[in-house]
């Protein structure tokens, strides 16, 4: 697991957009943005669900 300075949770942040970009993908990697909620302060990333972002903001 890398670890991120600017994330408040880093117990969780392989479980975190930026961390899982990095990663092999699945066919289930898709559903974390098909909806978008949520918003990283910290790179841009938008996802469904605040627990996959470091620095969750609603869009």
């Amino acid at each position: 697991m890398a670890k991120n300075p600017v994330c408040p949770t880093p117990e969780e942040h392989h479980l975190h957009l930026c961390e899982l970009k990095a990663k092999p993908h699945n066919a289930d990697f898709d559903k974390l943005f098909d909806k978008p909620k949520f918003v990283c302060s910290n790179c841009g990333g938008r996802v469904n669900k605040a627990e996959n972002l470091c620095a969750p903001k609603p869009l």
